[in-house]
């Protein structure tokens, strides 16, 4: 593997060489299964793509800002370089041809305080990306600062993904093969299985990475062993037809859950949801009203029980159905 990665990237050298002289570049970084860096943990193989970054100094007006980056790109065509080459291209290599991807940035719309950047890009640029050229570290501490927007957000997306965890794994899954038929209930599973790996990036506090390293990566950063691993496997295994199958990948996913400290008790579940429930769907959080059927039907803001002493009882209603809940 390390001598593919060195013949790759001396059949990228002209390449590199080239993109370092040009004097809008203000920093050019090789990314991913290419890139040398210490908490790099991808692989490099005849299948890898050799992937690049190339940050431009082009300048931006305030205005000229778009959420979507090709807008911006659009509005400053005139101020590009001409020599900006097309995003994907072939480099001869001894076992063939190798695809090179030229991804490019605005230097100035990344630093943008608008311009949010996604687990997947944080991890790629902070984990997986080695600097070739940095004009005064000015990338880097861009990379620096964007990244610890991003996992200051892990907090939420681990209580988010718990919460949908505790229906997905087993609830929503069963109750979607009666309604409509076992193959959505394994694809609702399947979907679990995606959260619950995502989950243990996020509570464990870190970046959730690319879709095809996510997997791989809980095992070579040591997130879960071996008897953890198999029983992610026989969650993946699916014949999608059957019932009892659907059954069995519920309690494999449900035992790797209880093995990393997921409690998917009765009780367990309920205190999540309803914590939740109260600080992310209720505008009043834990002082939201409840409604009753009985003796008449009302609401019951939350200082009528306070005061009342008033417990809820049978007629009352405060859960959702969860297929209408925002993932």
């Amino acid at each position: 593997m390390r001598d593919l990665k060195a013949q790759a990237r001396a059949a990228a050298r002209g390449l590199l060489d080239m993109l370092k002289t040009m004097p809008e570049v203000q920093a050019l970084y090789v990314l991913s299964s290419s890139a040398i860096a210490p908490r790099n943990i991808t692989r490099f193989s005849t299948d890898s793509d050799f992937d690049l970054a190339v940050i431009l100094d082009v300048p931006l007006k305030v205005d000229e800002w778009r959420p979507r980056p090709a807008d911006t790109y659009t509005l400053v065509r005139d101020r590009l370089p001409s020599w900006i080459p097309e995003f994907s291209f072939h480099l001869p290599v001894p076992w063939g041809r190798m695809e090179v991807n030229v991804h490019q940035l605005l230097f100035a719309y990344e630093a943008d305080p608008r311009t949010t950047w996604n687990s997947d890009k944080c991890d790629a640029y902070s984990n997986k990306g080695e600097p070739l050229f940095d004009r005064e570290s000015a990338f880097g501490a861009l990379i620096a600062r964007k990244t610890q927007e991003r996992l200051e957000r892990l907090g939420h997306e681990a209580h988010r993904l718990h919460n949908r965890i505790t229906w997905d794994v087993r609830e929503i899954p069963l109750r979607m093969a009666r309604r409509v038929g076992v193959p959505t209930g394994h694809f609702v599973l399947s979907g679990a299985l995606d959260e619950v790996v995502d989950w243990m990036y996020a509570r464990s506090g870190r970046l959730l990475p690319n879709m095809k390293w996510k997997l791989h990566s809980l095992g070579a950063l040591g997130l879960i062993n071996s008897e953890q691993e198999t029983l992610l496997i026989e969650a993946q295994q699916c014949d999608p037809l059957s019932m009892v199958d659907l059954e069995r990948r519920c309690e494999a996913l449900s035992e790797f859950c209880h093995t990393v400290g997921m409690d998917l008790s009765p009780g367990a579940i309920e205190a999540v949801r309803r914590a939740y429930q109260e600080a992310n769907r209720h505008l009043l959080g834990g002082e939201a009203a409840v409604f009753a059927n009985e003796p008449a039907p009302r609401f019951i803001p939350f200082r009528e029980r306070a005061g009342s002493g008033e417990r809820m009882g049978p007629g009352v209603s405060t859960l959702r159905d969860p297929l209408t809940q925002e993932a």
